[in-house]
């Protein structure tokens, strides 16, 4: 989304599980802060932490992170 965030689906709006997630699985598979992601992981990154961290996530999201 224009936010930074990602929802579940493509017009949905932007929500901590599935940003948190999508971020989590970007960095996981290589994706770093500088290149030509860089503006999606910087945006994704400021989303989350303007949104309460990943902390704000729902208890079945801590699971799927965990």
């Amino acid at each position: 989304n224009e936010d930074g965030g990602w929802g579940l689906h493509i017009e949905g709006h932007s929500t901590m599980f599935c940003t948190a997630l999508s971020y989590v699985t970007l960095r996981l598979l290589g994706e770093r802060l500088e290149g030509m992601e860089s503006c999606r992981l910087d945006k994704a990154q400021k989303w989350i932490l303007d949104h309460g961290s990943v902390t704000a996530i729902p208890s079945w999201g801590k699971m799927w992170l965990s």
